[in-house]
Formats: C-alpha cells, sequence, structure tokens
C-alpha cells in the first residue's frame, strides 16, 4: 500500500466514508469486531487513571493480534489494523502513543516482551513490517516508520532516546517534471536494521539502508 495510492484510496470521491475510515483504521474486521473496536475506543481510550489502565488491559486484548501478560496501556493512543500488533509480555506503551500496522500484507508491529514505549511515541507502518526485540525502551517523541519495502528491525536491549526519527523509506523518484513527485513511485534501499545493545543519542535520524551492528553508540 504505497503512499500515492493510500492518497487515491482516501481522497476517492466515489468511496464512502467508512470505507475510507476502515482501509485507514481498521483493516479486514468483520463487523462484529469492528463494533467490538469502536466500543472500546469510545469509552475506555482516554479513562483516566487507575481505572482506565484496569480497563484498557482488560479490553484492548480483545481486539489486538496478540498481548502478553501484565501489558500496561496509557491514555490517548491511537491504533490502527489492531489484528496487526503483536505484544509480548510486560511491555509498557504510554500515553498518547501511536500503534498504526497499516496495510494489505504486511505482518505489522511485532514488540518483545518488556518494552517500554515513552509519551507520544509512533509506530507507523504502510504495508511494511516494524519489529523491537525485548527489552528495548524508546524515548520521548520518537517516530519509526516503516513503508513498503522497507522494514524496520530493533534488537534487543536497545536504548533510544527522545526526539529519535527512524525511517524506512519514504522517499521517492523525482526525475520527471511532469508529474508530481507523490505519482513517481518510492525508493527502498532495503529497510533499517539495528542490533542488540544499541543507544541511540537523542534527536538521531536514521533512514532508510541503514545497518547498525551490535553494541555501538550512535551520538546526537
Amino acid at each position: 500500500m504505497a503512499e500515492g495510492k493510500i492518497h487515491g484510496d482516501v481522497t476517492n470521491k466515489k468511496t464512502s466514508n467508512f470505507s475510507k475510515y476502515r482501509q485507514l483504521y481498521l483493516g479486514s474486521m468483520g463487523w462484529g469486531r469492528v463494533l467490538l473496536f469502536e466500543l472500546i475506543m469510545l469509552f475506555f481510550s482516554n479513562t483516566p487513571g487507575a481505572l482506565g489502565l484496569a480497563a484498557r488491559k482488560i479490553f484492548y486484548p480483545l481486539v489486538l493480534g496478540k498481548v502478553g501478560k501484565n501489558v500496561i496501556f496509557g491514555k490517548g493512543m491511537t491504533i490502527r489494523h489492531p489484528r496487526k500488533i503483536a505484544l509480548g509480555d510486560h511491555v509498557v506503551v504510554e500515553d498518547n502513543c501511536v500503534l498504526d500496522a497499516k496495510g494489505e500484507d504486511n505482518r505489522g508491529i511485532t514488540i518483545g516482551s518488556g518494552v517500554i514505549l515513552s509519551r507520544n511515541v509512533v509506530l507507523s507502518c504502510k504495508d511494511a513490517d516494524i519489529a523491537i526485540g525485548s527489552n528495548t525502551v524508546v524515548g520521548i517523541n520518537s517516530v519509526i516508520h516503516a513503508v513498503k519495502g522497507s522494514n524496520v528491525a530493533l534488537g534487543e536491549d536497545v536504548l533510544v532516546s527522545a526526539y529519535v526519527y527512524i525511517i524506512g523509506g519514504g522517499n521517492y523518484h523525482y526525475g520527471r517534471a511532469d508529474i508530481p513527485i507523490r505519482e513517481q513511485g518510492l525508493v527502498s534501499k532495503g529497510g533499517i536494521s539495528i542490533g542488540s545493545n544499541v543507544w541511540i543519542g537523542a534527536s538521531v535520524n536514521i533512514t532508510d539502508g541503514v545497518r547498525i551492528a551490535p553494541g555501538n553508540i550512535i551520538g546526537a
């Protein structure tokens, strides 16, 4: 599901608003599961305090693909294509995170055990996969983005500081002047691979095609 196709589908005047919403947020979910997802998000997504934490711990696993033991979900989360999201044990997803596993043929988002996603972290797929190894921490306001042909994989015990951008894909061909850049297709350099026990400093940008071996420190 490349960028141009997404744009075309959601701006198509012949497509109903619900169909656009379903494509962007829900994926291939039956009507019963759609209703369940909507009700859960309506009543519990922004419920504050211990009551909200308890309710989300009970109800979010009903709509996500896989949820391990003792997972904590903060309030204000955005969840897209929930059946393609898998979480291990003891995962913490803090307030206002985005888990977007959008795609037609992708596996989506896979998160190992003991992972912490800090406030406002965005994990965004466009027909690609994001995999995060166990005991990894992703700092506040960081973005991990994967576009078709450019999956992103982080190993175990990775430290991602605040305001880090890890962007797999998203670069366009631009050689023609007669058509918009967004219609010229995406360039893939094979995605991003970050080994285990890596520390990524604040505000670092990591782009498509980068491979980081285990044990390295990437400075700001």
